[in-house]
C-alpha cells in the first residue's frame, strides 16, 4: 500500500517549509513513503522530495490543493498537509487507521465549521485519482471560482459523499492554534508552555505562522 506524501508551497510559504513538513513526518510516522511538493520554485527543495510542476498556471493560493485530487499525482495512496501544520507527536497509529478506513477521503474536522464546511482541506488521505472529478471540475471553473467564499474546503465539501472524520476517532489529536490552543490578551497572543499528551498536529491556519513565532518553545523543538 504506497503512500506518497504530497504538499505545495509558494506564495507566503517559502521552499523550507515543504522541506520541514518532510522533516516532521519522517521523524513522527513509522511507514516507508515518498515526497512530492507541487511548486514553481523547486531551488532550495531537498534530494528526497521530488518537485511536480503546477497543472495549471496562474493558480493562487488555496487552490493549489485541487491539484492533489488530479490522476496525474503518483500511484497508491495521497496524505496531504498544508505546510503550515506543525507534527508534534507519533502520528503512525492515525495514518494506518485511515489506510484500513478510509472510503473515499479521511481528514480532520475544521476548528470553527468555516461556512458552514465541516470538512477540512489541511489534512487529507485518499487512493489516488480516486477523486479526480473534483479537479476536473475545478479545472472547469476556475479563474471563475477564485473568490469563492470560503475557498477551497467549502466548495469542495458539497462534492465528498464519504468522509471519515479523523478527530472523531483520536479525540484531540490535531487543534487550532489560533482558536483552541492560544488567547488573545489584548494585542498579545499568550501562548502554551506544554502539550497535551494526545496532541499530534497543530494547525496554523491565519496567523501567526510556524516562522513568525520561532522563539516559541514548540516551534524550537518540533519546526525543523
Amino acid at each position: 500500500m504506497k503512500l506518497n506524501f504530497v504538499t505545495t508551497c509558494g506564495g507566503p510559504y517559502g521552499i523550507e517549509y515543504a522541506n520541514k513538513s518532510y522533516a516532521m513526518l519522517k521523524r513522527h510516522l513509522d511507514r516507508e513513503f515518498d515526497a512530492y511538493c507541487i511548486t514553481d520554485a523547486p531551488e532550495g527543495l531537498i534530494s528526497e522530495i521530488t518537485p511536480i510542476q503546477p497543472l495549471i498556471s496562474g493558480v493562487e493560493g488555496w487552490w493549489n490543493k485541487l491539484f492533489f485530487f488530479s490522476k496525474f499525482m503518483p500511484d497508491g495512496y495521497i496524505l496531504t498537509l498544508d505546510v503550515d501544520v506543525v507534527i508534534v507527536g507519533d502520528l503512525t497509529p492515525v495514518i494506518e487507521y485511515a489506510l484500513k478506513h478510509v472510503v473515499e477521503i479521511a481528514c480532520y474536522s475544521d476548528a470553527i465549521h468555516w461556512e458552514g464546511s465541516k470538512f477540512s482541506s489541511s489534512m487529507m488521505l485518499f487512493r489516488s485519482g480516486s477523486l479526480a472529478h473534483i479537479y476536473e471540475n475545478f479545472q472547469e471553473k476556475y479563474p471563475g471560482i477564485k473568490d469563492f467564499r470560503g475557498g477551497d474546503q467549502v466548495w469542495t465539501f458539497p462534492q465528498l459523499t464519504d468522509i471519515l472524520y479523523l478527530d472523531e476517532v483520536f479525540p484531540g489529536f490535531k487543534r487550532s492554534l489560533k482558536f483552541q490552543m492560544a488567547q488573545q490578551q489584548g494585542a498579545q497572543l499568550l501562548l502554551p508552555t506544554s502539550l497535551p499528551d494526545e496532541l499530534k498536529l497543530i494547525d496554523f491556519h491565519g496567523r501567526p505562522k510556524p516562522h513568525e513565532l520561532k522563539e516559541w518553545a514548540v516551534i524550537e523543538e518540533h519546526w525543523r
